[in-house]
């Protein structure tokens, strides 16, 4: 096998992946051109995903010339087959194709997309022929890590209210069992926190579990404000003991919450330490405040979530996702978002339902949608109040262009 036939191999290989982060960290393309793993600028597999989609949407012709070009068809086929991850029957239909016409179009078109890949990966590091081979994994990278590394593959914006809710809701048995008194104090106008919510959840599970159980400990309060660019968090113990002691200084937490700081430190948050108070002591940290305009994605299939992130990335936007009906309206109300664009093939509750009830609730009523559907029915989507309509597949350049329309009437 030539050397260009072995890369058009592996760019396949990792289409056929393209959302399984944890099998694009390790791909020979990945390692060879990335051969140190860094979180500055994304992740590694983060890197080659979104380069991946960026060649991928290069094969989309511009909207001033024809749709039915070569080019354009084999954009429509690797969309459908990767991007959306259609079925192979829906696709040939789609398209007109028979089976082997697919498969013969199939490599035409991974093969003009290995051709403008090779071009936007970064220079070779490995010597010679062949692929480089994984680095040693580094002593840091343990269990932990590389969970929290999977987590925030897909960073969004968390609303730390909902979080806390949830999370006292959890610790409530546990605090009456240890006879403590719970509250909280959350300041008004709280931003999201950029990150994941699984670890923001796990940071003050583990943090109030641990203030619970201190001995002598009879409240624990959870404090939240809005500080510069940062969400700062004090988690408050009150007891007639002392604290865990001066030498659990900034950088270094007694024992137990070691665990804290390092799923701080990887949502690119700051440990503050422990602090005493007048009754006892307190666990600070600060975690970035979301600063960018959010957009939810809601559609029951995943991976159109993923590639609306991908094509927002570096547009200051946050895309945020909801697969469902349920979800989709609960994150809509909790997060406020700046516009949504909503599916409407979706099961259960397909997306004309979705679209009614937000508009007919007040607290999401005034959020522009833009409805992204297979389907043709424009006028409909708009009788039901809907700001846009775009049809799938959609090109980064007419999100683009509709979220940009959105902003000059608001």
């Amino acid at each position: 096998m030539s050397n260009q036939e072995e890369f058009v191999s592996l760019v396949k290989d990792a289409l056929g992946h393209l959302y399984d982060y944890h099998y694009l960290d390790s791909h020979p393309l990945a390692l060879q051109h990335w051969p140190q793993a860094t979180r500055q600028g994304g992740t590694r597999a983060e890197r080659f995903n979104r380069l991946l989609l960026e060649s991928i949407e290069e094969l989309n012709p511009p909207g001033t010339l024809s749709k039915d070009t070569s080019r354009a068809r084999y954009y429509s086929l690797l969309i459908y087959r990767y991007v959306e991850e259609w079925e192979l029957a829906d696709i040939m239909r789609e398209l007109g194709y028979s089976r082997s016409q697919f498969f013969r179009e199939q490599r035409k078109a991974i093969a003009m997309l290995a051709s403008n890949l090779r071009k936007k990966l970064p220079q070779e590091t490995a010597s010679g022929e062949g692929f480089a081979q994984t680095p040693p994994t580094s002593a840091q990278d343990d269990g932990l890590t590389i969970e929290a590394d999977r987590i925030l593959a897909q960073r969004e914006a968390v609303d730390p209210v909902h979080v806390v809710q949830g999370v006292l809701q959890v610790v409530s048995n546990l605090a009456e069992q240890y006879g403590v008194e719970l509250e909280s104090d959350l300041a008004p106008g709280l931003p999201p926190i950029y990150g994941g919510r699984v670890l923001l959840r796990q940071v003050i599970l583990r943090g109030l579990s641990n203030l619970i159980s201190h001995p002598g400990t009879r409240q624990v309060c959870i404090q939240m404000k809005h500080v510069g660019d940062q969400v700062v968090a004090d988690l408050v113990a009150q007891s007639g003991l002392p604290g865990p002691g001066s030498s659990s200084a900034a950088g270094h937490p007694p024992p137990e919450m070691e665990a804290v700081r390092r799923l701080v430190a990887l949502m690119d948050g700051q440990w503050c330490g422990i602090e005493p108070t007048d009754e006892g002591f307190r666990y600070r940290f600060g975690l970035p405040a979301h600063d960018k305009r959010v957009i939810l994605v809601i559609d029951d299939n995943e991976g159109i979530i993923r590639v609306f992130r991908s094509y927002l990335d570096g547009y200051d936007y946050q895309v945020a996702g909801a697969t469902s009906g349920e979800d989709a309206l609960q994150r809509a109300r909790e997060l406020r978002p700046t516009a949504i664009t909503l599916d409407i093939m979706m099961p259960s509750q397909d997306g004309w339902e979705i679209l009614q009830t937000l508009k007919e609730d007040p607290a999401t009523q005034g959020i522009p949608v833009i409805v992204c559907s297979v389907l043709e029915d424009p006028q409909l989507a708009r009788s039901l109040g809907a700001a846009a309509y775009l049809r799938k597949p959609v090109a980064q350049a007419d999100l683009l262009a509709a979220l940009g329309r959105l902003a000059d009437v608001s």
